[in-house]
């Protein structure tokens, strides 16, 4: 297995204003993490550069009259910091912000992928991590959004359709924060099948609906989950094994990409941020088992070809650690970087059978049973669907509390 980490120290030359989340420290710590792992000099890893996306390759998603303007808005930072010691910034979105670098650093932030796409068709590498700023999966044809300039993600899945003939391209969207942008420029397209897992309304950006499913010839091939502030893994995981897996199944992507965002681990409610506190409760372990899933994925049906492109996590910590945990999977590792552990209890439970048995009818999985998958062992299956119940203490249960939570669910 080889595995390609796309990196480059222009995209630390993105600047934003003093006290901005989306800012080049979280670049500098997730590339620390990794030195700091000596995980450069990893067997099975090749280090790329990412090159410029072109502007053709930016107008199959994007409006050329904005690709214009960023780069105008870039040099007009240029020309205002030369000869100062301050470097000027632009706003170009209602929080989106350019200096004079953050052209060049987008253009190879959209460009890492399609570098990744091409390494992985010349059968050169089997997966990719593309650490990368700007993010993306919030900017629209027309307009930058959300932190995001180009939607990286994005111009790769088209890139991989023009370029490589390609029918089939999954996203997997597991930032907190619905990927506007994304759904938006695949919402008629039947050949990209795009799941978001977020946050739900009135949480930015108050879009992605579990009704929205895509229009014309493309009408399943969006599926959105929207959650209630305080899911974890344990709502998280299910999701993934019973509306991921087998709406991945169905649609036989031929190429994943996943837009890799930290924001719903747990740390981030209680950082310092300046967002919207999430509220979610997934730890850099649960990320880790949700890439588990998405790694099976790719190995069942598209021969491992996955490419994980950098969106959010502010909180230092939890985004250069979320990086290295995905990059250590990626090849082959089995454990998260973790300086946060576990998330905390919450008080209340979040129904899981009627989420499940809800989204799976709404995107027509109810009764659909993967292909070349053996007859299910009904009793676990019974077991797992109920899920685990939450306590308000993380202590183990007793043995009479065990004993007694069976008896109720053979009761069920």
């Amino acid at each position: 297995m080889t595995t390609a980490l796309v990196y480059d120290p222009i995209f630390l030359e993105h600047l934003v204003p003093k006290g901005h989340p989306e800012r080049p420290q979280r670049m500098e710590m997730s590339i620390g993490y990794i030195k700091a792992l000596n995980w450069l000099e990893r067997e099975g890893l090749v280090q790329l550069a990412p090159r410029a996306a072109s502007i053709d390759e930016l107008a199959t998603v994007h409006d050329r009259a904005y690709i214009q303007e960023v780069e105008a808005a870039s040099q007009e930072a240029a020309a205002a910091s030369a000869g100062t010691t301050t470097q000027q910034i632009v706003q170009v979105g209602t929080d989106t912000y350019v200096s004079a670098k953050s052209y060049e650093a987008a253009l190879k932030a959209a460009g890492a992928p399609l570098t990744a796409i091409d390494a992985m068709m010349k059968g050169q590498i089997k997966n990719a991590y593309c650490l990368v700023r700007p993010p993306g999966h919030h900017a629209v044809a027309e307009a930058a959004f959300g932190f995001c300039i180009f939607n990286n993600v994005a111009v790769a899945a088209r890139y991989a359709i023009d370029h490589y003939g390609l029918e089939r391209v999954l996203i997997i969207d597991y930032d907190v924060h619905h990927g506007n942008g994304t759904q938006e420029m695949f919402y008629d397209d039947p050949r990209v099948l795009y799941f978001s897992v977020h946050q739900g309304a009135p949480f930015f950006p108050s879009t992605g609906h579990a009704h929205e499913r895509g229009t014309g010839a493309a009408e399943g091939t969006t599926i959105n989950v929207p959650l209630p502030a305080g899911a974890g893994f344990e709502i998280y995981e299910p999701i993934f094994r019973q509306i991921l897996a087998p709406a991945a199944d169905r649609f036989h992507p031929q190429l994943i990409l996943v837009s890799a965002g930290y924001d719903a681990h747990w740390k981030e409610a209680q950082s310092d941020t300046g967002l919207e506190l999430p509220g979610m409760r997934i730890s850099n372990a649960g990320f880790a088992k949700l890439n588990e899933i998405i790694l099976k994925i790719a190995d069942e049906q598209c021969d491992g070809r996955l490419i994980m492109v950098q969106e959010g996590g502010y909180d230092l910590d939890v985004v250069a650690s979320g990086a290295s945990t995905s990059l250590n999977q990626l090849l082959g590792g089995e454990e998260a970087v973790d300086s946060y552990g576990p998330a905390p209890d919450i008080t209340y439970q979040i129904n899981t059978d009627v989420l499940i048995g809800e989204l799976r009818r709404i995107h027509h999985l109810t009764g659909y049973r993967m292909r070349n998958r053996p007859k299910p062992d009904i009793e676990q299956l019974r077991r797992e669907i109920k899920g685990p119940t939450i306590t308000k203490t993380p202590a183990e249960p007793a043995q009479e509390e065990i004993t007694s939570c069976q008896q109720e669910q053979d009761k069920a």
